[in-house]
C-alpha cells in the first residue's frame, strides 16, 4: 500500500506539472517572509525564523521541508530613520525541499522598499532573486515489479534562477499580502513531458481584535492558487496572551484540521509547533503532518503586545 501511494505522488508530481512545487506552512502567520519578500524589513530590527516541516509522516518519500530567513530594515542616513519618507528592507531566505526522488534547494535575496500612506498604513514591494538547485534521482523510485522503463543512472542536476515578487499593506492591526513565486517558469528537462516550475499566487490577510486585557485573537487567511489546480486555502485564528503564549487552530481546504502553540523564551526567542490532522483521502491511514519553528526578534516587546508593529508577528 506505501509504495502504490510513494508511486502516485511521485508519478502525478512529474504529470500534473509539479502541482505542489512550494511547500505548505501551518503557522504562516508567523513566517510570512517566507512567501512574501515585500515583508524584508517591516521590523523595527533583525527578525530569523528557522522550521522543519514533515508532512503526511508515514508515506515513503512524503515532503519535508527545512528553512531559515532572516530580514531586516536597512537606513542610508541617520536622518532617514526617525522621517516620515520610504524605509527600505532586506533580508536571505535559504531552504530545503525534498519529495519521492525530488530535492531542491533554494538560496535568494530579497530588497523591499515602505511607503506610508497616511501615519498608520503603509504599502511595501519587494522582490527577491537567488537560484534554485533541482535533483531527480531515478535510484530513489521503488516499484512493486520490476519496471524495465526506469532507468537505473546517477542523480540528474539543474540550477537556475528563481525569483519573486510581491505587496504588503499593514498597519499595526491589520495586514494584506499578494506575492508570486517562480517568476521565470523555469523547466526540468528530461523529467517528463509536462515539467515546467508553475508559477505560484498567494494572497495572505489578517486582523487582530483585543478580547479582554492581555487577550488578543488573530483570524487569519492563507489562499494558494496555480494554474490547472483548485484554488487551496487555510483559514485560521491564533489567540496571543500578553504577548507569552499563543494557540490556534485552523482548516486547510484541500488537506487538514491544524492546530499549533507557540512559547515565548526570555524576550527574544519563540519556539511553536503545530500538528495537522489528515482529512483528505489519506486520513484513513491515520497520517498527520508536524511543523516545528523558531524565532528570534530583538525588539520583540515581550509581554506587551500593544506594541508590536505588525499583527503577523510577534
Amino acid at each position: 500500500m506505501f509504495k502504490k501511494i510513494f508511486l502516485i505522488v511521485t508519478f502525478g508530481a512529474i504529470n500534473s506539472a509539479f502541482a505542489q512545487q512550494t511547500e505548505h506552512y501551518t503557522q504562516y502567520e508567523y513566517n510570512q517572509f517566507a512567501f512574501n519578500p515585500a515583508v524584508a524589513g517591516t521590523k523595527a530590527c533583525i527578525d530569523i525564523r528557522t522550521g522543519y516541516r514533515f508532512q503526511w509522516v508515514g508515506i515513503p518519500g512524503a515532503p519535508e521541508t527545512g528553512f531559515v530567513n532572516a530580514h531586516a530594515p536597512i537606513h542610508f542616513s541617520k536622518k532617514g530613520r526617525n522621517s516620515y519618507g520610504p524605509k527600505h528592507g532586506v533580508g536571505i531566505q535559504i531552504k530545503r525541499d525534498v519529495f519521492g526522488p525530488f530535492s531542491f534547494l533554494q538560496a535568494e535575496v530579497a530588497y523591499a522598499i515602505h511607503m506610508p500612506i497616511n501615519r498608520n498604513w503603509k504599502l511595501s514591494f519587494g522582490t527577491s532573486l537567488g537560484v534554485k538547485q533541482s535533483v531527480f534521482n531515478v535510484q530513489d523510485l521503488t516499484t512493486e515489479v520490476y519496471d524495465p522503463s526506469i532507468p537505473n543512472s546517477s542523480p540528474s542536476f539543474l540550477v537556475f534562477p528563481d525569483g519573486k515578487a510581491g505587496l504588503w499593506l499593514a498597519d499595526k492591526r491589520t495586514y494584506f499580502g499578494l506575492s508570486i513565486h517562480n517568476l521565470y517558469g523555469q523547466t526540468m528537462k528530461g523529467v517528463g513531458n509536462n515539467n515546467n516550475f508553475q508559477r505560484h499566487f498567494y494572497f495572505t490577510a489578517g486582523r487582530s481584535f483585543r478580547l479582554k486585557s492581555t487577550w488578543v485573537i488573530i483570524p487569519s487567511l492563507f489562499v494558494l492558487k496555480t494554474k490547472n489546480t483548485p484554488m487551496d486555502f487555510h483559514l485560521s485564528a491564533v489567540v496571543d496572551k500578553d504577548n507569552k503564549f499563543s494557540f490556534g487552530i485552523g482548516l486547510r481546504r484541500t488537506d487538514a484540521i491544524t492546530a499549533q502553540v507557540r512559547v515565548k523564551l526570555f524576550n527574544f526567542v519563540s519556539i511553536g509547533y503545530s500538528f495537522d490532522f489528515v482529512i483528505s483521502k489519506l486520513a484513513g491511514d491515520m497520517w498527520y503532518s508536524h511543523e516545528i519553528t523558531g524565532g528570534f526578534n530583538s525588539c520583540s516587546n515581550y509581554g506587551n503586545s500593544n506594541t508590536t508593529d505588525c499583527p503577523a508577528f510577534e
